[in-house]
């Protein structure tokens, strides 16, 4: 059973939601949630041979979180730390990069990859929903190649939105406080004939900026608008088809910058810009047998992306094709396998930072994968085994093959390992990028007379670089005792290889010569309590040994330790309390060590209506997670009406 109709199954009598929430779920109902990511057919959560984590849309209402990235803080050894008032690096298993460089896991939205190849990392301040409409974010702590392909490297993040035949009807939201001065959302579905409907939505926020180091204005303040639609309907012979798309932009995007003056020899200066950030896509799916012995499913999708900024400006058209298909073998085995075709091509306009060698490029992605579950044990011992087949236009033929075992000896304990080798292709900028870090005459760098002419200096691009390879190793083992106890604990190490470096003078070319290792664990303990009352603690441990030139950096912008405890508790049909508690140990590169203490009160005086106020980082007037600027104390309030 999925978590739509488990939800669905559970909806309250009084008529106060249409989903029962998720505190209010037994454990053992918890056990059979159900995910895709891992085996791509629906799969119950308990019993799934990877380190995954489910967060729900009511997981994000009582969290009071208010972007996609910053609700990935619930989940356990995900590093989550702000760069800006809309930056983030999110990541987890180690090498999670900065604003500009990889953070190695994957990001689909509704399976529309938006990871992005300029730069090989996540733009969070464009990956956005409507959060009351997500069904669940699926989180992969390790490799997801097998299915997800080429980047997929430390783990995937698959965001999966509600069908529009589960929205119908209006819902807004409003609110605001003293960092996110003013937020709206209003949403409204409905439906037309049998088993068809739609939706269309439309959202903004104002960010104010966050703080330096200094208490005063990081001059990154920022707003975003964004708008879209739904359609989901059952044609014939049991396929289901779903049209969707959204458009954005950002009426403001201020920026701090320091940057090399061109035409001046060693001459930075620092500017206040506000950059342009606008795109769209347009999506379409048809699928058959979900969930079934046998079925298939198309996907495809257009994307546009445009920014324009006071370092380079880009454009982007991304088309891509996807179709899978899964069947039953001889009654015992599974078997899913796909195609996909993605096409990219940009245009760039260089800037002062950033200068490519081609300011035009398309290239293509070409993918096969094949996966097959078997039991070796009926129903206690299964294997699954696969590899993805993958040709990119920058480095060739790449395979990505995994293995993995799991052991049920009984309905409340399940082990699980895992091997499998994930690689990532290098970035469009690590191909034939120029990171400028001056301008000046080669001359007087040499310490000798001047010869008039004004060159770039920084960090480039070699079209020869190698994908970089890494081999995992995983353990997990899931464990529910007694009728409100669930423990989940996963180890890992990763062996990496051609590792994409600089050299140790900075200046130069990316070279393959990094290698290194990281490894660790993750420990959750979930605890249902009566009373609609849920406890959920952890602890993550995660170490990171990188050799090669230059890579300090990739060493030192993680933590070691990190631990989150959080209580919900529905004291009543109207009133709720909810808390969360989050330490950061030490980033060396970024930051100092910190504690966060979230906590929120939310009040239903009738049913559809719902006031909420929250605090956020109560225990410290600012702190640093991610770069130099800091993150100050907040408090929000919220109105939320369904009808």
């Amino acid at each position: 059973m999925c978590i739509a109709a488990l939800l669905a199954a559970a909806a309250e009598a009084d008529g106060q939601s249409r989903e029962r929430r998720l505190e209010e779920l037994t454990l053992e109902e918890l056990m059979r949630v159900e995910v895709t990511t891992v085996a791509g057919q629906p799969r119950s959560r308990f019993a799934s041979p990877s380190a995954v984590y489910v967060i729900t849309a009511d997981d994000i209402r009582r969290s009071g979180h208010r972007t996609l990235a910053e609700a990935l803080r619930l989940v356990p050894g995900m590093f989550v730390g702000r760069t800006g008032a809309s930056g983030w690096v999110v990541g987890s298993r180690g090498l999670t990069g900065n604003a500009l460089t990889s953070t190695r896991s994957l990001v689909l939205v509704d399976g529309r990859i938006v990871y992005d190849p300029l730069f090989n990392g996540t733009l969070w301040d464009v990956v956005d929903v409507v959060l009351e409409d997500v069904d669940r974010i699926e989180v992969i702590r390790g490799p997801g190649a097998t299915l997800w392909g080429a980047n997929a490297m430390n783990g995937v993040i698959n965001v999966i939105t509600r069908s529009a035949l589960e929205t119908t009807g209006t819902y807004a939201l409003a609110g605001g406080g003293d960092l996110e001065r003013l937020f709206a959302t209003v949403r409204h579905g409905a439906s037309f004939g049998d088993a068809r409907a739609w939706r269309v939505w439309a959202k903004y926020s104002d960010h104010d900026s966050l703080e330096t180091p200094a208490g005063g204005s990081a001059h990154d303040e920022w707003t975003r608008a964004r708008g879209g639609f739904r359609i989901d309907a059952a044609g014939g012979s049991g396929v289901t088809w779903t049209l969707q798309g959204d458009v954005y932009g950002h009426p403001t995007t201020s920026v701090a910058t320091s940057q090399p003056v061109p035409g001046r020899h060693l001459e930075t200066r620092a500017e206040i810009t506000d950059d342009d950030v606008d795109g769209g896509y347009v999506l379409f799916r048809a699928q058959r047998g979900e969930g079934a012995e046998s079925g298939w499913s198309l996907l495809g999708y257009y994307d546009r992306t445009e920014r324009e900024t006071s370092r380079i400006d880009l454009f982007r058209d991304t088309v891509d094709l996807d179709f899978r298909s899964w069947r039953e073998l001889g009654g015992r085995h599974e078997l899913v396998w796909g195609g996909q075709v993605n096409s990219t091509e940009d245009r760039l306009v260089n800037g002062p930072t950033f200068l490519f060698e081609s300011l035009s490029r398309s290239w293509t992605t070409v993918n096969a994968f094949a996966q097959l579950t078997t039991p070796l044990i009926p129903d206690r011992l299964f294997a699954m085994v696969g590899s993805k087949l993958t040709h990119h236009d920058f480095v060739g033929f790449e395979a990505q093959p995994g293995v993995r075992l799991w052991w049920t000896p009984s309905d409340r304990r399940t082990l699980w390992a895992a091997v499998s080798r994930p690689v990532r292709v290098p970035s469009r900028l690590e191909e034939d990028g120029l990171i400028v870090l001056a301008y000046a005459d080669p001359g007087l760098l040499a310490g000798g007379p001047p010869t008039g002419t004004i060159v770039p200096v920084g960090l480039g691009g070699d079209r020869g670089l190698e994908s970089e390879e890494l081999l995992a190793w995983e353990l997990g083992h899931r464990l529910r005792f007694g009728e409100v106890w669930e423990l989940d604990a996963a180890l890992f190490y990763h062996d990496y290889s051609t590792l994409i470096t600089i050299p140790a003078a900075v200046v130069g070319t990316f070279d393959n010569l990094g290698s290194g290792e990281s490894w660790g664990g993750d420990l959750v303990l979930t605890r249902a309590m009566s009373g609609g009352w849920r406890l959920t603690g952890s602890y993550s441990h995660l170490r990171v040994a990188i050799d090669g030139p230059v890579l300090q950096f990739e060493e030192d912008s993680v933590p070691e330790h990190s631990a989150q405890l959080r209580s919900s508790w529905d004291l009543s049909e109207r009133f709720e309390i909810h808390g969360a508690l989050y330490y950061v140990d030490r980033v060396p590169a970024l930051a100092d060590a910190y504690e966060r203490l979230d906590a929120g009160l939310t009040w239903r005086p009738r049913p559809g209506f719902e006031l909420a106020v929250w605090g956020q980082n109560l225990f410290d007037p600012a702190h640093s997670e991610a770069s130099a600027v800091r993150v100050p104390r907040s408090v929000y309030g919220r109105l939320r009406v369904a009808f």
